[in-house]
């Protein structure tokens, strides 16, 4: 016997926080390119390129979002959640490209030996930048916790690095205004380019896991297991064959619940129920499936 999952809207809401995160983004491209411009700095014009990655990859999660949102189909009965987790690997690739331009343009400076000019200037954009990143990162960071999106999380960290771009560029900046040392602008764009290959590489690791179907974390199948372990005074005697996966924010889950034998049908199903809703009450944007076994 195996139980269908309550129904649930049509389409689920879609998050307007990468549209915050498109506007917030495109001011920045502005304002560090004319930064950039004015002053030649490579730091502040790698943080320009980072942002100009950021709106592209922001305007393109808002999309996946809605797409995923779709409810299912004859072809994708499961959903449209690998969605999220597609475009969040194809940022991870797109943040490893922009790193490799970067290291590129910093060796290319490191032998010109040119330094920025109007650093003031550079240090004023950059100051700005930051309280910018930070509203926008924390933002994102709010919205991913509460829909455990993958785009939205992967947007959140591509924020949160824009903090450490910013700053390794507006510390170029200072040390240069301070000393003169003209190799402290590419050092500096290097550096952020090892932070953002070192993202990237957890970003694009993270989702290859997520699209071969890895299980969910042993924390939640622990728990899902206690839940089941808590119906046993009721007839419940366990559980076998306990299968999950993720597709983008959604959680699936299959179960075999082992139930005496002795219980009426009547009574097992309705068993059944109230482990199913028991599980999706404690592991939200969940999707359950339980098979009845007698034992």
């Amino acid at each position: 016997m195996t139980l269908p999952p309550a129904p649930r809207p049509a389409r689920h809401a879609v998050s307007p926080a990468p549209l915050a995160a498109v506007a917030g983004a495109g001011f920045l491209v502005l304002l560090k390119a004319a930064g950039a411009r004015a002053t030649g700095s490579l730091a502040l014009g790698a943080a320009a390129l980072d942002s100009l990655l950021d709106v592209f990859i922001s305007a393109t999660g808002y999309l996946v979002l809605r797409r995923s949102a779709a409810p299912p189909d004859a072809d994708h009965a499961y959903g449209h959640g690998k969605f999220e987790n597609l475009a969040a690997l194809g940022q991870g690739v797109l943040l490893t490209l922009g790193a490799g331009g970067l290291v590129v343009a910093a060796v290319g400076r490191l032998r010109s030996g040119v330094a920025p000019e109007q650093s003031a200037l550079g240090v004023a954009v950059l100051a700005v930048s930051l309280a910018v990143s930070f509203w926008i990162a924390r933002h994102l960071r709010r919205a991913a916790a509460t829909t455990e999106s993958p785009a939205l999380h992967a947007d959140s960290i591509h924020y949160g690095t824009d903090l450490w771009v910013n700053g390794a560029a507006l510390a170029a900046l200072l040390i240069e205004a301070a000393t003169g040392w003209a190799p402290a602008d590419p050092l500096v764009a290097l550096a952020v380019a090892g932070l953002l290959l070192r993202s990237a590489a957890g970003l694009v690791l993270e989702e290859v896991g997520e699209l071969s179907d890895r299980g969910l974390p042993e924390g939640e199948l622990r728990r899902i297991r206690e839940i089941v372990a808590a119906f046993r005074p009721q007839g419940v005697v366990g559980l076998h064959d306990l299968r999950t996966r993720r597709s983008g924010g959604q959680r699936f889950i299959e179960l075999h619940l082992e139930i005496d034998r002795d219980t009426t049908f009547v009574d097992a199903h309705d068993l059944m129920v109230r482990v199913l809703r028991a599980i999706e009450s404690e592991l939200p944007r969940s999707k359950v499936f339980v098979h009845g076994d007698p034992v």
